[in-house]
């Protein structure tokens, strides 16, 4: 009986957080931006609530900041916070990577090169479009779970999480602003490649470069955002 009554009431504010969470990730609320919780609450038909209880979730994530009797406001682009997220990320995905080449099964690897056939697919379509570059996130974040899944360690899937969602901000503007060739569809073959071939050495090798290349695109990512600010678009 009482499952039944929290039910909707759970259901209501995950679509709510869904919902703020994607306004965010596309740019529709732009970081700094204050966030009215009367605003909100109208937009989405929701009771203060559900509103609540998704932004303190969005907060624990990193997307936004809260702060007493000033309320929320979308996360700033804090580039030194998210290289140092990326140092631990690259000592993370080494790991995972070496790990996977010793334990993943053969059901792991065909999820690999599934992973990877998307994401060719993917280059082949219009890259400049919304819709192509929100799935080329997707993928990318995708791939590095199925990478940790294989490592069959529960822990180092839980802190692959962790570490992804804080990043998802950075990951995202670099998606959208930087790599807009999908370049690191070359990088993650590189990864899934040694992999599959159970070759931890390449795997580590071809991890590391992945993260350094997103390390220089946030000195890029950096750059942009300063213009932008100072041209009034952000």
């Amino acid at each position: 009986m009482s499952a039944k009554v929290n039910e909707p009431k759970v259901s209501l504010r995950e679509a709510t957080y869904s919902q703020l969470k994607d306004l965010i990730l596309n740019g529709q609320l732009r970081p700094s931006e204050r966030l009215s919780e009367n605003t909100l609450a109208k937009r989405f038909g929701v009771s203060r609530t559900p509103l609540r209880e998704a932004l303190m979730k969005l907060e624990e994530e990193g997307l936004i900041t809260g702060q007493r009797n000033l309320g929320y406001t979308v996360a700033d682009l804090d580039i030194t916070g998210f290289c140092n997220l990326l140092v631990v990320r690259e000592a993370i995905d080494v790991c995972a990577a070496k790990l996977a080449c010793e334990k993943a099964t053969d059901e792991d690897l065909d999820r690999l090169r599934d992973v990877i056939d998307q994401m060719v697919a993917l280059k082949d379509t219009d890259t400049m479009a919304p819709s192509a570059a929100a799935e080329n996130l997707h993928l990318g974040l995708h791939i590095h779970r199925v990478i940790a899944e294989a490592t069959k360690n529960d822990a180092l899937v839980r802190v692959t999480d962790q570490i992804y969602q804080q990043l998802r901000l950075a990951l995202w503007l670099e998606v959208l602003w930087v790599d807009l060739e999908h370049t690191d569809l070359d990088e993650h073959r590189a990864i899934a490649d040694a992999i599959i071939a159970r070759d931890p050495e390449a795997a580590a090798k071809a991890a590391s470069a992945h993260i350094q290349s997103s390390l220089k695109n946030m000195s890029k990512l950096e750059r942009i955002w300063q213009h932008r600010r100072l041209s009034g678009l952000a």
